[in-house]
């Protein structure tokens, strides 16, 4: 076929070609050999490394057996990972369902949120980035949306937050069906919703028969160095949307539910099908990943890798006029920059010296979602790299 330029993609979003072939752990390889370390864990899915061997053996003895079934059918596989879900999220004899997409499995919770309140508003974080699909992305239909901007809480002084409010008074809490918390990622910038008002919101969305949906697509699976990003909060979701991680890289989502919602579900005479519903490969694969998670003791090491993440960075920032911020949750960190439209100049620079990092240039921020296997080693070498840079930024702009 000749030299493939790669210019029959779709530019969605800015590509940068690097004919990608193979990857092992956190190291990606190019077709030309080139050796790159991955700071996006593919796009925050990687949590155990590409490539993964153990994953991949389960993935190669289940496409043996069966990849796919009919949404009628049942699969063992499925109810395994069900089972293993509930536990670590103690719904007991709850229920949920596998599907693709983290956005797909968002969406499927608001739907089954509407159903049982038998209400259409929604209550969220307007920094919150909640799916790819219309009814969740950016801008939101404000006559069913209710967004909450919980920057303009950093100031506050009270104790707890209060209906007396100016951010706060306006909602009527008897509209809402659901809150949906997505506990920090923001679309990349790691912006984290403070405590009170997290607690404040989901005890009065409750309270007013309204279900909690916990996007956990992005802050989950150890992301935020707990299991879930909700265990931040100490509060009980009724539902949880996962994703990402899940599947490390494979593409499973699921909805879990406690058993009194999907009781009130089921109850509805709902009906839902998709293609890959419950497939027993992203089943098998999904199972795999939490015996990982569990024997490698894996959330401990995200908090740990994490925390030393966030120290490396910080020395950066004492280093450089050009780092105005930086800010972290377990493996989920990003450094705000002082000079406008550098990131993508940065990101090509990074890709030039052998690191693959992330950025969200509405913020002007860099953003760091690595796998939670990646070593310390790496992190220096990328932390030396991104030093180099931003001094040669700072010269520039003198």
């Amino acid at each position: 076929m000749g030299d493939i330029k790669l210019d029959h993609i779709l530019d969605c979003c800015p590509i940068v070609k690097t004919d990608i072939v193979r990857a092992e752990n956190t190291h990606l390889f190019s077709s030309e050999g080139k050796k790159i370390i991955d700071f996006e864990s593919g796009i925050w899915s990687t949590a155990l490394g590409h490539s993964n061997p153990r994953i991949n053996r389960v993935m190669i003895e289940q496409v043996k057996k069966i990849i796919h079934t009919h949404y009628k059918l049942t699969c063992n596989t499925a109810e395994i990972l069900a089972v293993k879900l509930l536990n670590i999220l103690d719904f007991q004899d709850g229920k949920a369902v596998f599907l693709c997409s983290g956005s797909e499995s968002v969406e499927l919770s608001i739907r089954l949120s509407k159903l049982i309140s038998n209400r259409d508003k929604l209550l969220t974080f307007s920094n919150s980035y909640l799916s790819a699909y219309l009814s969740t992305s950016f801008p939101r239909d404000e006559n069913l949306w209710e967004q909450i901007d919980f920057l303009k809480c950093n100031n506050c002084i009270k104790k707890d937050c209060t209906k007396e409010c100016d951010i706060l008074k306006d909602i009527e809490f008897d509209d809402i069906a659901a809150f949906v918390l997505e506990s920090g990622n923001s679309g990349g910038r790691v912006l984290l919703p403070p405590y009170k008002l997290v607690k404040f919101l989901a005890s009065n969305v409750k309270k007013t028969g309204g279900t909690i949906i916990a996007n956990e697509v992005t802050t989950g699976f150890g992301r935020t160095g707990k299991w879930f990003g909700f265990n931040h909060y100490d509060i009980q979701p009724d539902f949880v949307s996962l994703g990402k991680a899940l599947g490390n890289g494979y593409p499973i989502s699921a909805v879990v539910m406690r058993k009194d919602i999907s009781n009130r579900v089921e109850e509805k005479n709902f009906a839902y099908a998709q293609s890959h519903q419950n497939d027993p490969l992203g089943c098998a694969v999904a199972n795999e990943v939490i015996n990982i998670f569990k024997e490698d003791n894996i959330i401990d090491r995200s908090m740990e890798i994490g925390e030393f993440f966030l120290d490396q960075l910080k020395k950066i920032q004492d280093s450089t006029s050009i780092v105005s911020e930086v800010r972290g949750r377990g493996s989920m960190l990003a450094m705000d920059l002082s000079i406008s439209n550098t990131t993508e100049i940065i990101l090509e620079k990074m890709l030039e010296k052998g690191f693959f990092i992330g950025t969200t240039p509405v913020s002007n921020s860099l953003r760091f979602y690595p796998a939670l296997t990646i070593s310390k080693n790496d992190i220096l070498s990328m932390c030396t790299a991104l030093m180099e840079v931003l001094n040669e930024m700072e010269d520039r702009h003198i």
